[in-house]
């Protein structure tokens, strides 16, 4: 199974039907640039009731071990382990999931991106070289769609590099905007 933030790919479809209302994109190990897979992912995106069934009774032991293994990075943000955990326990999470993987992230944003390029709407993306969850060749597949991207890989980063390296996000977001101005 997997863990999933689709932040990025929430903002890249807003960004290319209105990229006029931004001044720069920036993504961070962004999802929808690569198809979900898996066998059981592909089983529960596609069978609505028992897939429903099967994302609830699985999804939640595999986010926790996700968030087990992170508990003891460093990070920015106090006690972020125990704040996504609480997470899982909304009634309403887990099937916001589902309903993600069946909806924004059940194909690629390839005409997403193709249409942030084409409108000139400068695009950062920043990785984690470590990244569990989205894999670092997604940089490659942005770069196939929108050359211009400028994209930052941060060392001994996972997913969790918004929290795990605040600081150094920052920082690459700050000299990318102060580089647009």
């Amino acid at each position: 199974m997997l863990a999933i933030q689709w932040g990025g790919a929430i903002a890249s479809a807003f960004a290319a039907t209105q990229p006029e209302r931004i001044g720069q994109l920036v993504l961070l190990a962004p999802a929808g640039l690569e198809i979900v897979s898996g066998k059981l992912v592909k089983f529960i995106v596609g069978r609505p009731i028992i897939g429903d069934w099967l994302m609830l009774a699985f999804y939640p032991n595999e986010l926790r071990k996700g968030i087990q293994a992170e508990r003891k990075l460093p990070t920015h943000v106090p006690r972020i382990s125990d704040q996504q955990e609480r997470e899982l326990r909304h009634r309403g999470f887990v099937p916001a999931v589902l309903s993600s993987l069946r909806g924004l992230l059940r194909k690629s944003q390839q005409e997403e991106h193709n249409a942030i390029h084409h409108a000139g709407l400068p695009v950062l993306a920043i990785w984690g070289r470590d990244d569990a969850v989205i894999p670092l060749t997604a940089a490659d597949t942005l770069t196939s769609w929108s050359p211009t991207t400028v994209q930052v890989i941060v060392d001994d980063a996972g997913h969790g590099l918004p929290y795990t390296h605040a600081t150094q996000v920052l920082e690459i977001i700050r000299k990318a905007m102060s580089a647009q101005s």
